[in-house]
């Protein structure tokens, strides 16, 4: 009976040796030890077992940086639990040279927390070793081998871990008892040591010192390299059965939907439709990736396309192989992917759009891949014009075969000509349009909708130069300028008048190109731009748009208030922000101010005031006024004191005049350059 009680207290103080205790003693005064704001409130398991986990309670101990044991080693490698308040750090006990006593804790500035309590150790658990299958030198195996763990106290764990995965429970040992543990290798295994835990809250575990290697699936061979997507391939090796996913160039996803052999020597999956060439993977349920061999994914062949030439706006119809993969198809000129309208293994349809040129057509498919057929497209053809011979300015009809093709059509001058497209009218058959005024020559040219350009035979068209006066474009300046135009027939120009105001200043003519000045006495305004014939012959060349040489500071120049309210009219000049501005030095010289420039400020009449100009620096450099109502402008001139104003600087801006006053009633303020 005693020598049975004697093993009963072995084995319950073997298993107290496993649970975790503070280790503190009831007579000391003080067991919660402190420096600044770390403290240590209890460790263990004590006794724990050597090259077991020891673990620290406390508040901030992540500051710990050593721990030191007795007879050992200082100890830097601590894992930090949780920080804080209620911290936890842990230590790997050495396997040796350490030995009992008070536990020493240190910050990296040095303070030390001593433990009240000494540290025991426990040296009667322990793993000798293993082996797998047999064979007691064998560390080598496969999923589903069985591996002996040898050692004493071995039925105090209840799990087994290896290299970080999922924990094995005892009820999946195939052995358990104090000297044994044997377990079969499960898939999710890879090569590296074996640990036991007691799968406590805190638990104690252990660790192998070998490292158990474990055979990883292995893939020889692919049936086919040269798949289709949507089709199955078939992988052969061994161990298949370990195997979790499969990778494939191409495709972001791991596809984990396939079939494997009962004996783990084939496994069977579906190319996806994004795979594309390269490698297949197969990856392990241990997160072990192990190349399969290279694929090159099929592309459509033996592709022609019809009608052949084919129309833009009409469909087109491309045959081949395996066209069920295509996605969209591209054109030449035309790069946006064209969605099919219809689809079949060996045939597609697609629109060809307005923009496409003759080159590829170029079929998508979803793995990125792209192979193209060559396609040509209808040209318009002009089989006749009428007339034949024609007066530049009048009337011509193009007539042919596909003239709908057709954007505009061009004409032959000194510079090439566009016909004005109000006055064109394009069909499939006819195309009728106005010849420019200053066209002369032979032959058109067809300019398309997708940017082709097709000649009309100058056999087809002759364009007889017309006497009357023609201008390229219409004309504009500022009045009192001089502006030069150009065109033809001006030799038979006898006057020029813009709207009913003759022009009677000229600098130069010639038959293309004459230089007049704008009569200063025209309003600004849009006119009709007449020429006259010798013969009296009156024609409007186009329009003429004549521009006031003054420039508004707010609608021209967006100058505001220095506020940043707007100046509307009519305007009231004060002395506060609401009611000043400034000018800028880039705004004046912009518009082209110099001696000479006129500042004007109009009003109504009877209205009284005055306005200052300063000078960058408020320096006041003239004051005009009107203190009897009897003015409607204020006029300034910018003399010398004005163009010095315009260079003085105030040091930060950029700022030229400040205008101020009281004066109501503005109704404009406009610089005369």
């Amino acid at each position: 009976m005693n020598k049975f009680r004697n093993i009963l207290v072995l084995l319950v103080i073997a298993l107290m040796g496993l649970s975790l205790t503070g280790c503190n003693d009831e007579d000391n005064l003080d067991t919660n030890q402190y420096v600044g704001d770390v403290s240590l409130e209890s460790f263990g398991p004590c006794p724990v077992l050597r090259g077991g986990t020891l673990h620290f309670y406390g508040k901030n101990l992540e500051q710990i940086t050593e721990v030191d044991l007795p007879e050992a080693d200082p100890i830097t490698q601590i894992e930090v639990v949780k920080s804080g308040s209620q911290s936890e750090i842990t230590i790997q006990v050495p396997k040796e040279k350490c030995g009992p006593g008070k536990v020493t804790l240190k910050t990296a500035t040095g303070k030390e927390l001593t433990s009240v309590t000494p540290v025991t150790y426990r040296e009667d658990i322990v793993i000798s070793g293993f082996y797998v299958g047999d064979d007691t030198n064998n560390k080598v195996g496969s999923v589903g081998d069985v591996v002996t763990i040898k050692g004493d106290y071995l039925n105090l764990f209840h799990g087994v871990i290896f290299t970080d995965k999922d924990t094995i429970r005892e009820d999946q040992f195939v052995k358990h008892d104090r000297y044994t543990i044997q377990v079969a290798i499960p898939v999710e295994a890879k090569t590296g040591k074996i640990k036991l835990t007691d799968l406590a809250e805190t638990p104690v575990e252990l660790e192998t010192e070998d490292i158990l290697t474990v055979n990883l699936p292995t893939a020889a061979s692919i049936d086919n390299t040269n798949p289709k997507a949507g089709q199955a391939i078939t992988i052969t090796g061994e161990s298949l059965s370990q195997i979790a996913g499969v990778k494939f160039t191409g495709d972001p996803n791991v596809i984990t939907d396939f079939t494997v052999s009962a004996d783990g020597k084939s496994l069977s999956v579906v190319v996806p439709i994004k795979a594309t060439d390269g490698e297949v993977t197969l990856v392990t349920k241990s997160g072990v990736e192990i190349p399969a061999g290279s694929i090159t994914t099929v592309v459509p062949t033996g592709l022609t396309a019809a009608p052949s030439p084919v129309k833009n706006g009409n469909n087109l119809t491309i045959s081949g192989k395996d066209l069920d993969l295509v996605t969209g198809v591209s054109f030449a000129n035309d790069d946006t992917l064209r969605t099919l309208e219809s689809q079949t293994s060996t045939q597609i349809v697609v629109k060809v759009p307005t923009k496409a040129q003759d080159g590829d057509a170029v079929l998508h498919l979803a793995n990125g891949k792209t192979v193209g057929v060559a396609i040509t497209l209808v040209k318009p053809e002009v089989t006749s014009v009428t007339p034949a011979s024609v007066v530049a300015g009048n009337q011509v009809m193009f007539r042919g075969t596909d003239l709908d093709l057709v954007e505009s059509v061009s004409f032959p001058g000194d510079v090439t000509l566009t016909a004005d497209a109000a006055k064109t009218r394009i069909t499939a058959s006819a195309i009728g349009t106005v010849v420019p005024e200053a066209a002369y020559g032979s032959g058109a040219t067809l300019n398309l909708k997708n940017g082709t350009k097709v000649a009309v035979p100058a056999s087809l068209l002759i364009i007889v130069a017309a006497t009357t006066p023609a201008v390229n474009g219409d004309a504009s300046g500022v009045k009192g300028t001089y502006v030069t135009v150009t065109g033809k027939n001006f030799n038979n120009v006898e006057a020029v008048y813009i709207g009913e105001t003759k022009v009677t200043k000229f600098q130069s003519k010639s038959n293309e190109s004459m230089t007049f000045q704008i009569p200063a006495s025209i309003a600004a305004d849009t006119y009709d731009f007449i020429m006259i014939s010798p013969d009296g012959t009156r024609t409007v060349v186009g329009k003429f748009t004549v521009k006031s040489p003054e420039i508004d500071i707010a609608k021209d120049l967006g100058v505001t208030n220095e506020d940043g309210s707007a100046i509307t009219y009519p305007y009231t000049f004060t002395w506060d922000k609401d009611g000043r501005f400034y000018l800028t030095k880039t705004d004046l010289n912009r518009i082209g101010v110099k001696k000479g420039s006129k500042l004007i400020i109009r009003k109504k009449a009877g209205a009284t005031g005055q306005v200052q100009i300063n000078n960058a620096n408020w320096s006041s450099i003239y004051t005009i006024s009107d203190w009897n109502g009897t003015e409607t402008e204020l006029v300034q001139v910018f003399d010398d004191a004005m163009m010095t104003g315009m260079t003085t600087s105030d040091g930060w801006s950029d700022h030229a005049f400040i205008l101020q006053g009281a004066l109501t009633g503005v109704t404009g303020i406009v610089i005369l350059p």
